[in-house]
């Protein structure tokens, strides 16, 4: 299984379910082929960043705002 069209486009976008996220993960990490053409389509996309001393290509957790109201409730709690 090597990515390619709108599975690769939704993966980049973090668009899957988190066990398929979480599968493919694991095969790009040793399938060279799909790893360079990750690094290729997403070089430019904000969900991912170069990290560590390989510049290993990693997918970026957007944080969530939190109202304040929620902060209220959860520091009362």
């Amino acid at each position: 299984m090597h990515l390619y069209g709108e599975v690769l486009e939704r993966y980049i976008d973090g668009k899957l379910p988190r066990p398929t996220l979480a599968a493919i993960d694991a095969h790009v990490s040793n399938c060279l082929v799909c790893a360079h053409v990750l690094a290729n389509d997403s070089a430019g996309a904000p969900e991912w960043e170069r990290r560590g001393w390989l510049g290993r290509l990693v997918r970026v957790e957007t944080a969530v705002a939190v109202s304040p109201e929620h902060e209220e409730l959860r520091s009362a709690a």
